[in-house]
């Protein structure tokens, strides 16, 4: 889902700036989203999120936010905006994001846990890092890590949507319908389909998808690692995405991701 963000909101909660650049509001109502989006067939719909889970969501996404260099978060984030609930083509949604005007919508619920909540940031903001700079990320060198008979449903590097929907839409529309929930399911990992190359059943959707469920681990998941050395297509996928993220800031590099996700021995005591 990228549509232009035109309108901002009028009834917000803003959080103090973070640093020296990107605002959390949460919205009131959905009168922040674009005209297009709330006409048919998409109707968006959202849920403001409650006054008392604000500090919580805030928290989560500032600690989100200071894992990326200064220049990366003033140069590509615009603002995020956080909700209790999201809804588009009536299918639930845990995030999008707006390219045209680089920023983000994420859902919170008092039963998220914060790591998957984390995840779900990288996630969208690497969609709009890769939209914004796709002239440097390595396709050819990410495709090559797939099986040779292997396509993805949605052609192209960015997502583009065919007809009234994306194909990601589609798959979550489809796997809530068959399991009454959420589709979180398409998030779980899955060893079979690492020997492939891909983390979950919705990285197989798109490169777009690929790359940003691999972004949501290499910012959040020190399992990650164990993973490529065991998995050598998931182990060049991961170096492309690291490459593309040193292009856009050089002290990204592979030793910056392993110290993200390394917990610090604790010291024997004498």
């Amino acid at each position: 889902m990228r549509i232009p963000l035109l309108v901002l909101l009028a009834c917000v909660s803003v959080a103090p700036l973070l640093g020296d650049d990107v605002p959390i509001t949460f919205p009131a109502d959905r009168t922040f989203l674009p005209k297009s989006w709330i006409a048919a067939p998409i109707d968006a719909t959202m849920e403001p999120l409650k006054e008392e889970l604000h500090e919580q969501a805030r928290a989560i996404i500032s600690t989100a936010l200071a894992k990326y260099p200064a220049k990366v978060r003033e140069r590509y984030l615009e603002g995020i905006f956080v909700v209790g609930g999201l809804r588009f083509y009536d299918v639930g949604y845990g995030g999008t994001y707006m390219a045209n005007s680089r920023r983000i919508v994420l859902v919170y619920r008092e039963s998220f846990e914060a790591k998957g909540f984390e995840q779900r940031f990288h996630h969208e903001f690497s969609s709009l890092l890769l939209k914004q700079n796709e002239s440097l990320f390595e396709s050819a060198r990410w495709t090559a890590a797939n099986a040779p008979d292997f396509t993805y449903r949605a052609a192209g590097v960015v997502e583009e949507q065919t007809g009234d929907r994306s194909e990601a839409t589609k798959v979550l529309q489809a796997e809530q319908k068959k399991t009454g929930g959420s589709g979180s399911s398409l998030l779980q990992l899955d060893i079979v389909l690492m020997e492939d190359g891909f983390l979950t059943p919705y990285n197989m959707v798109s490169v777009e998808q690929d790359l940003n469920e691999m972004a949501a681990h290499l910012f959040t998941n020190h399992e990650l690692w164990e993973m490529c050395r065991r998995y050598p297509r998931i182990d060049q996928k991961v170096d492309v995405l690291i490459d593309f993220y040193r292009r856009l800031d050089k002290s990204m590099d592979r030793l910056f991701f392993r110290q993200l996700t390394t917990t610090p021995k604790t010291k024997a005591t004498p």
